[in-house]
């Protein structure tokens, strides 16, 4: 007689690229990781099916899949690269071969569409086929980010082929969700996009933070004194330098700031496309004594930062649910930034940010440039962040998805 608390049941997850493949050894998204720790705490199995990463992207940190408890209950499979329309094509027989095999002996699925001609829509099409329920679950509002990147595109070729393969992307994407059993959508911005198309949706969070890397009370206590006293700000944001975070709008801020006469320093710690861009604005506003370019940082750098930041600047542009904001929380820097249903739904608990309108970077400006000056308003960010911040936590959050997941899809 099984234990309630013995694992129980197969999962198969198949799912955007989470591993790397290197002289034969694979190894995993170190957070994709810490996820995969609750799903073998919970279930007899757990198959990963996902495509290795592009050569040219490293994860933040890497797990070697061994060392995890219950590792001989795991097996990484790892797919083709897709994502174009010959490799895709060209092995989407032997694709959905594989598919069916694991398919029909999952107890649990969970699929994650996230792009043109990636398996996990094809997943979907097999699920509906052969009956199988599933769960999809979504990190950003597909179709809405979709239309921002078009909308930045120059017209040409290229345009049009990425016009075409959303669009074909989207109907699949589209069948998934209405065809799902559940779908777990991460935070507000993604559950107001993609609800109204699932039968059974339900906010979740991908939070990876846990209770012993929340901010500590001598820590936050000494912030929150230093802010009292008056001293220069401390502006950090840690992401990508990627279009969809709004690097140019978040140096328009700084520039603002600066020409405001704010005494401050602000800090972008993260490499990316933009970031070459980034660096020549710096250089042709002249902002180089006010803000830091760092590229990239190690996760404990980029922890470090945040910790001792007075406010987490931030300028996404999309309907996402960057984790970057929770991560702040807990490390008692408030959000102050574009605002969205997901910023929002974040310190709605006991507040901890400060919004405006998605691309003002003028009313942006003035936020910080107010709580600049209204020191004991800013103190009470400070806390009210950290106390937003003390409700999230990954063992919490990766097990109420869990316990969806086995209470729709009928695994015992």
């Amino acid at each position: 007689m099984r234990t309630p608390d013995e694992p129980t049941g197969a999962l198969l997850l198949v799912i955007p690229a989470v591993a790397t493949l290197a002289d034969g050894r694979v190894r995993l998204d170190g957070d994709f990781a810490n996820n995969l720790k609750g799903y073998l705490t919970a279930f007899a199995t757990v198959t990963v099916m996902c495509p290795p990463v592009q050569s040219s992207y490293t994860f933040p940190s890497l797990i070697d899949p061994a060392e995890l408890d219950g590792a001989d209950r795991l097996r990484i499979l790892l797919l083709p690269i897709p994502y174009r329309e010959d490799r895709y094509l060209l092995k989407r027989g032997a694709v959905i071969r594989q598919l069916d095999a694991e398919i029909a002996r999952a107890d649990c699925i969970l699929l994650s569409p996230h792009a043109p001609f990636d398996w996990s829509v094809l997943a979907a099409d097999r699920c509906i086929r052969l009956h199988k329920p599933y769960n999809m679950e979504a990190d950003w509002d597909g179709p809405a980010m979709w239309r921002f990147m078009l909308a930045n595109m120059p017209r040409g070729l290229k345009r049009w082929r990425k016009r075409s393969s959303y669009w074909w992307f989207g109907r699949g994407y589209r069948r998934a969700l209405t065809h799902s059993t559940i779908a777990l959508l991460q935070g507000g911005d993604v559950y107001e996009g993609l609800a109204p198309l699932a039968p059974r949706p339900f906010m979740v969070l991908n939070v990876q933070v846990t209770r012993e890397e929340h901010i500590d009370a001598p820590t936050l206590a000494e912030k929150i004194e230093r802010v009292r006293a008056g001293a220069p700000l401390s502006l950090v944001y840690a992401g990508r330098a990627d279009e969809i975070k709004g690097p140019l709008e978040w140096l328009e801020t700084v520039a603002r700031l600066r020409d405001a006469g704010l005494d401050f320093v602000a800090t972008w710690a993260g490499d990316g496309p933009m970031l070459a861009q980034m660096r020549r604005f710096v250089a042709e506003r002249d902002l180089g004594d006010r803000c830091r370019l760092l590229g990239t940082v190690s996760r404990p750098e980029a922890r470090a930062l945040i910790e001792q930041a007075d406010l987490f600047l931030y300028c996404h542009m999309t309907r996402e649910s960057p984790r970057c904001l929770v991560e702040a929380l807990a490390l008692g820097s408030p959000i102050v930034g574009f605002g969205s249903a997901y910023s929002r739904g974040l310190v709605a608990p006991h507040g901890g940010g400060r919004f405006v309108a998605i691309g003002d970077s003028a009313a942006l400006a003035t936020e910080v440039e107010a709580l600049a000056h209204d020191r004991a308003a800013l103190a009470q960010l400070i806390d009210d962040a950290a106390r937003s911040g003390a409700l999230l936590e990954r063992d919490v959050a990766i097990a109420e998805r869990i316990r969806l997941m086995k209470s729709y899809l009928g695994a015992v």
